[in-house]
Parts: structure tokens; C-alpha cells; sequence
């Protein structure tokens, strides 16, 4: 009787101090900070592209990006560019709102940048002129140069080359012979795809400089710049030179520019008018670009190279007396004809190749003593002319271009 007196008790007091509490109120807890972001690439994701970054991290005060090649942003959502090909390993932070235990302050990602080349091959291409002309290709290491020919065919001058590495072709210009061959990027299977004895190609004329962009190819001749499809058919006049008073026009070599939509070209002064010229891919803005040095800018180009990543033109110009240029040689300047030098020595006779190996940033162009006799040479140096060496020597180079490619 005792026990049970005492078990309701402390019933009854357990019972009584329960109603006598009131519930207390915590209230909602604070956000946490969470890190987080995506990101797009352009350039299908080779280099050079850019990255563009989408912070979409919560509750977060400030931001501090890492993109692993040593550069850094506080920018919410920033655009980076990556030059190299590699895995840059992304790291966001967040200055967090609170100090609450649960924070996530940190996301990392991996940008994989790829390699444009990785599978391909650098290749040097050029032709010569002797009895018969012909190509050659140099696989360009760090090897010395040897030369391999291309199957042979009946060309005679072949002044100009173009390479598509998109179709893995070679297409080569011949003045003299008035025709255009295309050949495999290993030099092989040659063929004439426009010769101006054919009925309807007779507008292949005199080509010299060459281009391919896309699925056309486009040369200068007398009278402007002409086109074809890649495997010669349906020629056509594309850019004409031959009225008004910038009559007459003969790009003895050119180059497109990507970026401004341009095509750059030099022209010849012994027949013609001569000067470093630039028109608009609509063939609009036909433009003779004043080059900034004592003489006139007429000068007597035979060959060009554009290093479109530093903005320069590199120019190969026969000496001619009251011009910028009143000896031989290679000069560069900007691509507004300003800051112009001259950086190389040219043979006593025209100078018709020259091309940019970006890979190891040298410059290398033809050197010539006679016309067609292979006693000339190849010279290699840096971008600014500095360091020459004779790199090919015992042959009459002409035209040149090197390029990555699959072979």
C-alpha cells in the first residue's frame, strides 16, 4: 500500500511540471552556403578556346575563382581563355554567408582544353624549279630536314602552294604551264584540276597565289582573284582588279585573315602597280596599305607570310629604286604598315616563298642566286630575323607553306 502511494506521487508530480513548461522556439535555422558552377567551351573545346563559367552557388557573399593556369577572377560568372592544351583543374570559393558548420564552400572541376594537333603532323611543303618543277615535304622535328618528293608531274614554275588540311591536299600553282595540280598530303597522286588549254578553264591563266578556305580554292592572277571548287570545277572570276584606277592589279601572293575577314596580298611593280594591298572578302574596301617608312609604298612584292597571333606581316620585296624597299630582302611591319624593317637577305634573283613554322616560332623563305639552277637555299631563322641559318641548301626553292596535317 506503502509503494503505491509513493509510485502516485511521483506520478502526479512528473505530470504537474510538464504543464507548467512551454515549448521553446528555435526558430528556422540559417542557409547554407553551397559552391557550385557548370561551363561551355568554345572551339569544340580545343586551343585556343574560351571558357565561359556559370556560378550557379547559393547563399554566398563573395567569390574567388582559380582556373588553374595562374590566373584568377572574383567575377560571379567569368569568361577565361586557354591558349595551351592540358587539364586545368577549376577551383571555386565562396565567402559564405554564415558560419554555420554546414557550409560547402569549395567546388572544383576539370576543363579538359584539347590538343588541335595531337594526331597530326607538321609538315613543311615547297616546291622547286629546274628542268622540271616539283614538290617536296619535310616532316618538321628536330631532326635535320629531309626531303621527300612528291610523284612527278609536267610542271615547269610552280610559283605558288596551298595546303587543305580539312581533305589532306596540296594544290601547287604553275605560271608558266597555266594550270593547277592537286595532290595527296603525301605528295602522291598528282592531277591537273585546271589547265587553261581546256575549254572553260581558260581563266586559270597565270595563277600564282593560292588559298584554300573552305570548300573553294582561290588564286591571283592578271586581273584579280579568281576561284574554283576544291577539285577544279566551275571556275569563276571572284574579286575583279582590272578596271578603274586601280588598274591593273596582279596578286602574285596573298593570304586570308579569319579574324578581320580580309585578304592580304602583294602585288607586282614591274608590269603592274606594285604595293601591299587589303580587300574585304566582298571585294569591297580595296585598300593599298601605306607603309610607314621614307619612299613610296609601291613596292615590288613577290611573296608574303602573316603571323596573325602578333599581328604581322612579313614581306619579301624585289628592290626598287624610290620605294620603301630599294634593295632585296625580307621586311616585316604591323598589318597596318607601320614599324617596317628589314629583317633578312634575298638572292640577286625574286624571292618567291616564305612561311612560318609556329611551333618552334621560326620564319623560313627562299634565297636565290639564279632563276631555275639549284643554287639556292632555305633559311631558317627567329621571327625577327635574328639567327639565320642555311637550312636546305643545292635547290631553286619557290613556293612554301607548313602546316599540321594528317598524312
Amino acid at each position: 500500500m506503502k509503494r503505491n502511494l509513493l509510485y502516485l506521487i511521483s506520478v502526479l508530480f512528473i505530470l504537474s511540471m510538464g504543464a507548467g513548461c512551454k515549448k521553446k522556439d528555435m526558430g528556422t535555422p540559417a542557409a547554407s552556403t553551397v559552391a557550385n558552377f557548370s561551363y561551355v567551351v568554345t572551339n569544340k573545346g580545343y586551343a585556343p578556346c574560351e571558357v565561359e563559367f556559370t556560378n550557379s552557388s547559393l547563399n554566398a557573399a563573395g567569390y574567388l575563382w582559380d582556373f588553374g593556369n595562374g590566373q584568377t577572377s572574383t567575377e560571379v560568372s567569368p569568361k577565361i581563355t586557354y591558349a595551351t592544351p592540358g587539364l586545368y583543374s577549376v577551383k571555386l570559393t565562396c565567402t559564405g554567408e554564415n558560419s554555420v558548420y554546414y557550409n560547402q564552400l569549395v567546388k572544383t572541376l576539370v576543363v579538359n582544353v584539347k590538343d588541335p594537333n595531337a594526331g597530326l603532323t607538321q609538315v613543311f611543303y615547297f616546291t622547286t624549279r629546274g628542268t622540271v618543277g616539283n614538290g617536296h615535304m619535310v616532316i618538321l622535328d628536330d631532326s635535320p630536314p629531309l626531303i621527300q618528293d612528291f610523284v612527278p608531274a609536267d610542271m615547269t614554275r610552280p610559283y605558288g602552294i596551298a595546303v587543305d588540311t580539312a581533305t589532306r591536299k596540296v594544290y601547287i600553282t604553275d605560271y608558266l604551264n597555266q594550270a593547277i595540280y592537286r595532290y595527296n598530303s603525301d605528295g602522291t597522286d598528282g592531277q591537273k584540276i585546271l589547265d587553261a588549254n581546256v575549254p572553260g578553264q581558260e581563266i586559270v591563266g597565270d595563277a600564282e597565289a593560292i588559298f584554300v578556305l573552305g570548300d573553294k580554292i582561290y588564286w591571283g592572277r592578271t586581273g584579280g582573284i579568281y576561284r574554283a571548287n576544291l577539285d577544279g570545277t566551275n571556275p569563276e572570276i571572284f574579286i575583279a582588279m582590272n578596271g578603274g584606277p586601280l588598274e591593273p592589279q596582279f596578286p602574285i601572293d596573298m593570304q586570308y585573315d579569319p579574324a578581320t575577314n580580309k585578304i592580304y596580298l602583294v602585288n607586282d611593280k614591274t608590269d603592274y602597280l606594285g604595293g601591299f594591298w587589303s580587300v574585304n572578302f566582298d571585294g569591297t574596301g580595296f585598300t593599298q596599305i601605306a607603309i610607314d617608312a621614307p619612299g613610296t609604298s609601291d613596292v615590288d612584292g613577290t611573296a608574303m607570310e602573316l603571323d596573325l597571333r602578333n599581328g604581322k606581316a612579313y614581306l619579301v620585296l624585289y628592290g626598287s629604286a624610290g620605294t620603301v624597299a630599294p634593295e632585296n630582302g625580307v621586311y616585316m611591319c604591323n598589318l597596318d604598315g607601320t614599324a617596317f624593317t628589314k629583317i633578312g637577305e634575298t638572292g640577286t634573283k625574286a624571292t618567291w616563298g616564305i612561311t612560318l613554322d609556329t611551333k618552334r616560332d621560326k620564319l623560313m623563305w627562299a634565297y636565290k642566286v639564279s632563276n631555275s639552277a639549284a643554287d639556292g637555299k632555305i633559311i631558317r631563322a627567329n621571327l625577327d630575323g635574328s639567327s639565320p641559318e642555311d637550312w636546305i641548301t643545292g635547290v631553286s626553292p619557290h613556293a612554301m607553306q607548313a602546316v599540321w596535317i594528317k598524312l
